[in-house]
């Protein structure tokens, strides 16, 4: 039986994008030149501290042996908050902790250019193994 499960937490940076109210934006444009995203309060080490305290895996996909990377995306606000949390690929029975890790992640901060805060979107990761133990 699996007593154990590993937490891995995809060091590769997640998808995100500022909102754009013009989807036609020229290259020659900069529009973004000087953008930074959005980011957990103490960078990548806070975003692992926070779920490797917080992760719980699933009873029943334990039992069940379930593994799997489960991709969330939502949005932070220009205030930090998260909104519009959902899992768009992975197996079901593991995306609610996803979904719950980041709907319990607190304040985040927001996108930003030029000290103006921005909405961003974000994916992100979230790799579910079992380790015998």
């Amino acid at each position: 039986m699996y007593r154990k499960f590993l937490l891995l937490i995809l060091i590769i940076p997640s998808l995100s994008f500022a909102q754009q109210k013009d989807t036609t934006v020229k290259a020659t444009d900069d529009l973004f030149e000087d953008a930074v995203d959005a980011s957990f309060p103490g960078g990548l080490e806070g975003w692992q501290n926070y779920l490797i305290q917080n992760m719980r895996y699933p009873r029943k996909a334990m039992k069940k042996e379930i593994q799997g990377t489960v991709v969330v995306q939502f949005i932070i606000d220009t205030n930090g908050k998260t909104s519009e949390i959902e899992a768009i690929e992975g197996p079901e029975i593991l995306a609610a902790e996803a979904i719950r890790l980041i709907k319990e992640s607190g304040k985040w901060l927001p996108a930003h250019n030029k000290d103006k805060p921005l909405k961003s979107y974000k994916r992100q990761p979230f790799v579910f193994k079992l380790e015998k133990g």
